[in-house]
């Protein structure tokens, strides 16, 4: 087993039996939106989030696509060029993150279809930013056993991942990955 095409095959074989097991599924958008508010609200007041709340209800929208039934989750702005101008959720340690999410109500069902997660670290910190994707279904990712994978801190560099919910990336990023105290060097 030391072609590509049969690592390949297996990183396919594997990503498409975990993603059956993770719930993507959600009644609506509308309630995967109310979901997501609750975890954030609840950030906040147990004070992970720095964000204000009129602040939360502002960042986080819902809107429908150009593809009739596909309903796009925003949380601040999609910011690839890492601005931090550009408006995000804070948490209190000063790290900020923004996300989008699309849902197909098409189905029953509704289906999460896709998203990025990313969270950028303080300027001393190694590691400046962290990204979850899931790829569209059909994406090139996909053929490599990639469609769910992370970023690292680099764009190009591209970690088959396990699949995680939307709601358990944004647990992930408002409670469990913490900055050490003095990076090490």
């Amino acid at each position: 087993m030391s072609s590509k095409s049969d690592w390949v095959q297996i990183c396919e074989d594997v990503q498409e039996r975990i993603l059956k097991i993770t719930p993507l599924t959600v009644k609506s958008a509308k309630m995967l939106r109310g979901e997501i508010l609750k975890s954030l609200i609840a950030a906040r007041d147990d004070k992970f989030l720095k964000t204000e709340f009129h602040q939360i209800h502002n960042l986080l929208k819902i809107t429908p696509s150009k593809d009739k039934g596909i309903i796009e989750i925003t949380g601040g702005q999609r910011n690839f060029n890492r601005i931090k101008e550009t408006p995000h959720f804070e948490r209190c340690d000063g790290c900020w993150f923004d996300f989008a999410i699309l849902v197909n109500e098409n189905i029953k069902p509704a289906e999460i279809i896709a998203f990025n997660f990313e969270i950028r670290f303080l300027e001393d910190n190694p590691t400046k930013f962290l990204r979850f994707d899931l790829n569209l279904p059909e994406h090139n990712n996909e053929d490599k056993g990639k469609r769910f994978h992370l970023h690292p801190g680099n764009d190009d560099l591209m970690v088959h991942a396990s699949p995680m919910s939307p709601l358990e990336i944004l647990h992930l990023f408002l409670y469990d990955l913490k900055i050490p105290e003095r990076p090490r060097t």
